[in-house]
C-alpha cells in the first residue's frame, strides 16, 4: 500500500546564495519532515527529460517524488552507480531524452509515496517559479552532449572540420 504524505506548507529560502524553496510534510505516522531544493531543480528536471519548463506541476511531481523511488544496491564493480529498482533506464543510459523522460514518469507513477499536489500549500513554489527558457536550452545541451559522451564515448567529428584537415 502507498503512503501518503500530506504537503503542510512550502517558503523561499535563501541558502548561502543559493535561492531554495523548503517543502513540509506530514508522513502518515504523524511525524513531520522537510525538503529543501534549490529553485533551479525545476529547470534542470525540465532540461534533462524535455519538459516544458512551464509545466510546474509536471516537474514538482517529479521532484517531490524522486527522494522516495526505489533503488538497488550498487554493486561491486560500480559503488557510485544509482540504479531505479525498475530496472528502467536513466537519463544517462536513454539513448533519448524520450526514452528517459517516459521511464522516469513510469517511476515517479509508480512510486510507493504519493504526494498530492492539488492544495494551495505549494503555491509558493509555483508563484516564485519563473524558469529562464535561454538557462532551460544551455542545460539541456549540457545534458544532452554528457549522454552522448556517455553512451559513445565522444562526440561526432563535425563534417566540416573533417574536410578543412583533408
Amino acid at each position: 500500500m502507498d503512503d501518503q504524505w500530506e504537503v503542510q506548507g512550502s517558503r523561499t529560502r535563501l541558502v548561502g546564495e543559493t535561492p531554495c524553496w523548503e517543502v513540509e510534510f506530514v508522513k502518515p505516522d504523524g511525524n513531520g519532515h522537510k525538503v529543501l531544493m534549490p529553485q533551479n531543480i525545476l529547470e534542470w528536471r525540465a532540461a534533462e527529460y524535455g519538459i516544458d519548463p512551464t509545466d510546474t506541476e509536471t516537474l514538482l511531481d517529479i521532484v517531490l517524488h524522486e527522494p522516495h523511488l526505489p533503488v538497488e544496491e550498487p554493486g561491486e564493480d560500480e559503488p557510485q552507480a544509482m540504479r531505479y529498482a525498475d530496472g528502467g533506464p536513466t537519463l544517462w543510459e536513454a539513448d533519448s531524452t524520450v526514452k528517459a523522460r517516459d521511464a522516469h514518469l513510469a517511476r515517479v507513477a509508480a512510486c510507493p509515496v504519493r504526494i498530492d499536489l492539488t492544495g494551495t500549500e505549494l503555491d509558493p513554489v509555483r508563484e516564485s517559479h519563473s524558469p529562464d527558457i535561454s538557462s532551460v536550452r544551455t542545460m539541456r545541451e549540457s545534458v544532452d552532449v554528457q549522454r552522448w559522451i556517455g553512451l559513445y564515448g565522444a562526440l561526432p567529428i563535425n563534417p566540416n572540420e573533417e574536410a578543412d584537415s583533408a
